[in-house]
């Protein structure tokens, strides 16, 4: 098949020249409603308005099997995502205040985790052992209790 000699400002289609996509991706809201961090790690998003249909479909094949673990995985992938929201809307001070507060639950968090069941990481420090490589592991069914 021949391809056409397209201009820079175009593509090329079999035989043909077309203009090129220019996506557009709206701007989210000021102050959008937010699913608590639990939902939202279910979800794959914080915001609603941000849902994928596909993640129900997970959410129902995979259900979580370590609560505590579970929790600091909410945790985390909030703080991730109000980062990215922060990152376009850095004058919401109620987002900012809600981030920083996940962040210190993280931290306690994952401290009482480790103090109960040992690391989440392999990189965490775990003196005189690699208890991360003992069965079963935090995340499997009976992991850490």
């Amino acid at each position: 098949m021949e391809t056409a000699n397209c201009s820079t400002q175009q593509g090329s289609l079999p035989g043909a020249c077309a203009s090129l996509a220019f996506p557009y991706i709206p701007m989210q809201g000021k102050n959008p409603k937010q699913y608590d961090r639990r939902e939202a790690l279910q979800q794959g998003t914080l915001f609603p308005g941000l849902d994928l249909p596909f993640h129900r479909e997970l959410k129902s094949r995979f259900p979580a099997v370590n609560s505590a673990l579970s929790e600091l995985m909410a945790l985390d992938f909030a703080v991730d995502e109000l980062g990215l929201y922060l990152t376009t809307h850095a004058d919401d001070k109620e987002a900012l205040e809600l981030y920083w507060s996940y962040i210190a639950l993280a931290q306690e968090g994952r401290k009482r985790y480790q103090e109960t069941y040992g690391p989440v990481l392999q990189t965490d420090i775990t003196p005189g052992s690699y208890r991360w490589l003992h069965d079963p592991w935090p995340w499997d069914e009976g992991g850490n209790s």
